[in-house]
């Protein structure tokens, strides 16, 4: 009887609830994972303009490539816009050639530059590349044919570059990657509707009342700093953000408990 007894209780025990992961890479790039399913945005770049933004470490890189630990089960690779701070495209290449499940989204600018890229890919590889056309006139949103946990939005950064804005939403945690959105123009209104339980984004929307407004008109979101400069110290830092809170080292995390 006692037998019996136990091995229903083993059956009784819910199972483990996963939290979701925010990893800080580099600049803006972030791996966002439950621990089944995972993204990578902005994680893959090439260009850190003499050393004034930082790059993911040669570990980090091989890895996520690999989707080796700790950046493992990554089924979209997205990227906001073509900046070389921003976008890799050998990088991005090598990912789906490396993992022939995963995919690639981002705007027209960033898939032609990988079609044009100097790594070849076959066209199984290609069918996995999902421009996101979006433009000031239509800003989206626009959803991952394949995820429906993914969708991005068009919001101005500079007159020329088409800066894809993402929300990605695991397990019920709502988080937006606003990229390199500039707030005195930017038009906020493509996601009005859209609740955010974290937004991410550049530093100097702290520094600009445009972008103070549109955090503090989410005071229900967790509202995370990035794209700091390479060269900033926590003097620097503390001094453009007060006790705003930020991503600045490889590896940092944030852990959002799931409902």
């Amino acid at each position: 009887m006692r037998v019996w007894v136990l091995i229903l209780a083993l059956f009784a025990v819910p199972a483990v609830k996963a939290d979701v992961t925010i990893r800080f890479i580099a600049n803006e790039g972030v791996y966002i994972t439950n621990g089944e399913t995972a993204v990578l945005i902005d994680a893959l770049a090439w260009n850190s303009y003499d050393g004034r933004y930082a790059l993911a470490s040669d570990e980090a890189r091989v890895a996520m490539i690999a989707g080796d630990p700790v950046y493992e089960n990554v089924v979209a690779l997205l990227f906001t816009h073509i900046h070389g701070d921003h976008f890799d495209p050998e990088g991005a290449a090598e990912y789906l050639l490396a993992q022939s499940d995963g995919t690639v989204a981002a705007s027209p600018q960033i898939t032609n530059a990988m079609l044009n890229g100097q790594i070849e890919l076959s066209p199984q590889d290609i069918q996995r590349i999902f421009p996101v056309e979006l433009t000031a006139d239509a800003p989206g949103p626009w959803h991952h044919p394949i995820f429906d946990f993914i969708e991005g939005a068009w919001i101005f950064h500079r007159e020329g570059v088409d800066n894809i804005t993402w929300h990605v939403e695991l397990d019920g945690i709502s988080i937006l990657h606003l990229g390199d959105t500039q707030p005195q123009i930017a038009d906020f209104s493509v996601w009005d509707d859209t609740e955010f339980d974290v937004i991410l984004y550049p530093y100097w929307f702290a520094q600009m009342p445009p972008g103070q407004a549109f955090l503090e008109s989410r005071p229900e979101s967790r509202a995370i700093a990035f794209h700091i400069p390479a060269i900033a110290t926590p003097l620097t830092i503390r001094a453009g953000l007060g006790d705003r809170e930020y991503f600045f080292q490889e590896g940092q995390e944030v852990v959002i408990e799931t409902p």
